[in-house]
């Protein structure tokens, strides 16, 4: 019998029983009757890996099964949809397959994870993975962190690129910015300052150090008023809890909370996470 590879604990850790049981048999599917998964997280393929790994496969098989779930006539991919690629680029007529019976939800937790523990998505990629581990599933912060191994200010820091406009995270997602750039970036409070800070990057080739001390000194003198740590504390557990930036602040007889929005949607999000029954807010 075939030793059965396993994808690491954090991605069982998310579930009730073990992703791959006692049970579990590997199973040659006809390539035909194999399809990618729609909600895959990973939008960019590197066609040089994918070409290596065929070559790899051409050789000496491939090693390590791709996961899937029966969909009608169909199987979907739950895990390994750039091996299933090169296994078609290498002519194969069968893929080695894991055959699980899993709902939307799970399999959709899987394919999230999977990428995130091979390290095959950008840092925007991986950030929109977070989100969406965080909003659509209801993990927190620490709970995704334990499914990805990886520390929770790294999590909560990649949730931040989020609230980031479009063009900039268009940026991150092509390579033209890295993921410093982006964290100073943020350090700016206007989407206009931080497009404008944007292009200046692009035009100039500024270094993140560069960047960094730009920005620190374009916040610092935009900012009139005296720190209150109190606000800034009650700001941060918001822009944590809703996953965009939030920003508390008190005057001499009231104060205000403002809630930045991308898009209606994040909109929608938002209003149902503070209308929520058991929201302790």
């Amino acid at each position: 019998m075939k030793t059965k590879p396993r994808l690491g604990r954090g991605i069982d850790a998310l579930f009730t029983g073990s992703l791959q049981d006692d049970s579990t048999q590997i199973i040659d599917l006809p390539v035909t009757d194999i399809c990618p998964n729609p909600i895959q997280p990973r939008k960019m393929f590197d066609d040089d890996k994918i070409a290596e790994l065929t070559e790899s496969i051409k050789v000496n098989g491939l090693i390590s099964p791709i996961i899937v779930r029966k969909i009608n006539t169909k199987y979907e991919i739950i895990a390994g949809e750039r091996r299933f690629h090169a296994c078609r680029n290498a002519g194969l007529d069968k893929i080695p397959s894991i055959v699980k019976d899993i709902s939307d939800k799970e399999a959709f937790k899987i394919s999230l994870i999977e990428n995130l523990q091979r390290e095959d998505l950008n840092p925007m990629e991986e950030a929109e993975a977070y989100y969406t581990l965080k909003n659509q599933f209801h993990l927190t912060h620490q709970e995704i962190a334990d499914s990805v191994v990886k520390d929770r200010s790294t999590i909560t820091n990649a949730l931040r690129l989020v609230s980031l406009p479009e063009e900039i995270k268009e940026s991150l997602r092509n390579g033209a910015i890295t993921t410093g750039h982006a964290r100073a970036i943020l350090m700016l409070e206007s989407d206009q300052a931080r497009c404008a800070l944007l292009e200046r990057i692009l035009v100039k080739g500024m270094s993140v150090r560069e960047v960094e001390q730009f920005a620190s000194k374009k916040a610092s003198s935009s900012s009139r008023n005296k720190r209150d740590h109190g606000m800034e504390s009650l700001s941060s557990l918001l822009s944590e809890r809703f996953s965009t930036k939030v920003i508390c602040s008190w005057g001499k007889r009231k104060g205000k909370i403002v809630i930045d929005v991308s898009s209606k949607e994040d909109m929608k999000r938002i209003v149902e996470e503070l209308t929520r029954n058991d929201n302790p807010l």
